[in-house]
């Protein structure tokens, strides 16, 4: 599958653990809504807002997983010269526990080289 640069430097940098890695893809006012905001981060809105949130999201993943895989299944996606938007669908596999993997729609929406919103749907 031919990835958008964008969703394959998503897909890296949360695959890779790595909270530093993860808060430089995106923009300073960047979201993240995710239902797993609520459990991880005592968010009730779901929605984490700027680069230190969400760089605190991924440290909070980073300490309670061994790996994380987002394993692409589809990807609708439009770029356009200031940017773009993708729909991924994709296996999320926890510590490489495959009979437990769920399956996840991301929305990414992106401005530059930056991620300005992402909203998570766990099903």
């Amino acid at each position: 599958m031919n990835l958008p640069a964008m969703v394959a430097a998503w897909q890296a940098a949360w695959q890779s653990l790595d909270p530093e890695r993860v808060a430089r893809l995106y923009a300073a006012e960047a979201t993240h809504m995710s239902e797993i905001v609520v459990s991880r981060m005592n968010r009730a809105d779901a929605t984490l807002r700027g680069i230190d949130e969400i760089r605190a999201y991924a440290s909070v993943a980073a300490s309670q997983l061994k790996s994380f895989e987002a394993c692409i299944l589809e990807v609708i996606a439009e770029e356009t010269p200031d940017g773009g938007r993708a729909s991924v669908e994709y296996w999320r596999v926890v510590n490489g526990d495959e009979a437990g993997r769920k399956r996840v729609v991301e929305i990414i929406e992106w401005r530059g080289e930056k991620i300005v919103a992402c909203r998570v749907f766990h099903f």
